[in-house]
């Protein structure tokens, strides 16, 4: 007790005292969250603060273990070595990717060869696990190695994952710091208890930093090492060692929110056919701030949900086997509750976003002056007056340019935009086929248009698609009634 107290008080001291200095460095060397895309910053905003947390971390648990009451909790000291040394390893790759872009793959990469020094030093699931009314059953070196990088990785990118918010990833870490404290204090496991107070300790002193309004974040640095620290902590000794499934599920239920999110964030990647790596603002923050909620009650509403899953973590771990289940019970209801909430915001924001392209200007345009394109085409006698009906819909200013092509020919038809100004926006090209008579071959009516995304909405293309089914009725009208021009086309496609 006294040691973790000692421990944890040394890192909340050094992480206070250091971060300031950190803060400096980071401007310094141009290390700096500039605001836009993702970030829901406003300001540029200095990174690279886990540092702090990464030193306060190592010198209050070198610290504590020097007094020489090591030996009384300190299992295997090539473990303890192994540790931190792979800690180090995370801790510096976040120091890069927050300095000069590493890429996540390169990430990746280096959290599984982390994982591995870790598994080779002895910091391991087992592979000897016990299961309550099964007993131990042995699965396999190979299941451990496999089990166990997956294990760190995971923790490692849900902290990460999480970290989009002003303190949300320090605040969510140290709930499961000090539930894990708790739990090393009561089962007598005087390492774990060390290791997660200095942890609980090195990020309380950071949050008064990083608490909104932030003035640095934690950056990679921290939010991998935090991750790691967390995972690999549960493996080191008393009964995370044993590698029972509740002692394994403790740390996991604590860290419920980050977790669940990096689920969702998954499986949301995957069905979209985008790569995992691909980052998106979806996640569970992103969701509260973009359905009205301020940046702090955003947090405090994860930091709610992180307690409650805390509590059940602490039933799970110290309750009989009834209470047990309960707590398992709890904490699946509510990362169901989560999912849910997230679900709904989802649901609501895509339709927020289906109105809003409704309601674009360039859908507006479409929508007001299709009625005088139908009314002009229907009483058109001849193709000119067609091309003419087009062209006034595309002077809208959401157009830079329109051809028509017949099969296998050059433009017959074009139209630019010539005014002095043009719409400001991303250039998209949609082409759609069309016959001017019945059983011809398909031309093509290609459109350039411009928006403020990437692509087009739907109800853009949807309207442009009735436009251009507007403009063939009338083209195959005029040749049905001219069937002199008709007869000359099939001879030329013949």
């Amino acid at each position: 007790m006294s040691a973790a107290l000692l421990a944890g008080l040394l890192a909340i001291l050094v992480s206070a005292l250091l971060t300031p200095g950190v803060r400096r460095f980071a401007r310094a060397i141009g290390a700096v969250d500039a605001p836009g895309g993702r970030r829901v910053h406003v300001e540029a905003t200095p990174r690279l603060g886990g540092v702090a947390i990464v030193v306060a971390y190592l010198a209050a648990i070198l610290s504590t273990l020097s007094l020489g009451q090591n030996h009384r909790f300190v299992v295997s000291r090539t473990a303890l070595w192994t540790f931190l040394g792979a800690g180090l390893l995370i801790a510096a790759a976040g120091a890069f990717d927050d300095i000069r872009a590493l890429g996540a793959k390169r990430k990746l990469f280096v959290q599984c060869i982390a994982a591995s020094i870790a598994w080779f030093g002895g910091v391991r699931i087992e592979s000897t696990i016990y299961v309550p009314g099964m007993g131990s059953l042995f699965v396999g070196t190979a299941f451990s190695y496999v089990a166990t990088l997956v294990w760190i990785v995971a923790f490692i990118n849900a902290i990460n994952l999480i970290d989009g918010l002003d303190g949300l990833a320090g605040g969510v870490a140290f709930f499961a710091a000090v539930t894990n404290l708790v739990v090393a204090l009561i089962t007598g496991n005087g390492l774990a208890a060390i290791l997660n107070a200095a942890l609980g300790g090195a990020v309380l002193g950071f949050l008064f930093y990083n608490f909104n309004p932030a003035t640095i974040f934690m950056g990679d640095t921290g939010s991998m090492f935090l991750g790691y620290a967390l995972g690999t902590a549960a493996l080191m000794s008393g009964r995370q060692k044993e590698s029972t499934i509740v002692s394994l599920l403790v740390p996991v239920i604590a860290l419920g929110v980050p977790f669940t999110d990096t689920l969702l964030a998954t499986v949301r990647r995957v069905v979209a056919r985008r790569s995992i790596f691909a980052a998106d603002r979806k996640h569970l923050h992103h969701l509260l701030l973009d359905h009205g909620l301020t940046h702090r009650r955003a947090v405090l509403i994860l930091y709610g949900c992180s307690l409650l899953l805390c509590a059940a973590a602490l039933a799970a771990a110290l309750g009989q086997s009834w209470q047990v289940g309960a707590a398992i019970s709890g904490a699946v209801l509510t990362l169901i509750g989560i999912t849910r909430f997230a679900g709904y915001f989802e649901v609501a924001l895509l339709r927020e976003q289906q109105r809003s392209n409704l309601l674009s200007p360039p859908a507006d345009a479409l929508r007001r002056a299709l009625p005088s394109v139908v009314l002009t085409t229907e009483m058109a006698a001849s193709s000119a007056t067609v091309w003419a009906a087009l062209e006034r819909l595309l002077t809208t200013g959401h157009f830079a340019y329109a051809e028509y092509c017949p099969p296998g020919e050059q433009a017959a038809w074009k139209w630019e935009h010539t005014g002095r100004e043009r719409r400001e926006g991303k250039l998209t090209e949609s082409t759609f086929p069309v016959r001017t008579f019945p059983g011809a071959a398909e031309g093509t009516l290609r459109f350039g248009c411009i928006s403020d995304q990437s692509d087009l909405p739907p109800q853009v293309e949807i309207l442009l698609q009735i436009v251009v089914d507007v403009i063939e009725l009338a083209l195959v009208r005029l040749n049905v009634d001219n069937p002199s021009s008709m007869v000359r086309a099939i001879a030329q496609n013949s």
